[in-house]
């Protein structure tokens, strides 16, 4: 039987941000685009229900030891992943192991260290994540 993660979301004009719930109780950040009606590149996704898939490598490469959200509804390639800026993401997930401002810009920071963090506990293994 998969895991289940839960994402708790806050939506803001600039960016969404979260809190992803491990199986071990333990929490990590997220950070997301704002929710712009589901349009890729430029939106979270919806809430709801996700097959997150391990994958070693993201199919352009770029990402590797990474999480591929694969039913989002008229989207493709949403991974979860490391980055600390709304920037570092086309509509992804990015992972932290807390929220702060770098500059002035709001950001998920030790961002690596939490995606290690999610490996640990997960093993490589996929899950389902409830978004809300």
């Amino acid at each position: 039987m998969s895991a289940v993660l839960t994402l708790s979301r806050e939506y803001k004009p600039y960016c969404t941000t979260g809190v992803i719930t491990l199986p071990s109780g333990a929490n990590v950040r997220s950070l997301e685009r704002p929710w712009n009606n589901n349009r890729t590149n430029i939106s979270c996704i919806p809430e709801g229900v996700y097959h997150c898939e391990w994958l070693e490598r993201s199919a352009s490469g770029k990402y590797k030891r990474v999480w591929h959200l694969s039913n989002v509804e008229g989207r493709t390639g949403i991974l979860i992943h490391s980055g600390n800026y709304v920037r570092h993401s086309t509509g992804c997930i990015l992972v932290g192991l807390k929220r702060g401002l770098i500059g002035s810009e709001e950001a998920v920071l030790s961002s690596r260290s939490a995606l290690r963090l999610m490996r640990d506990e997960l093993e490589g293994q996929d899950f389902t994540l409830l978004v809300a």
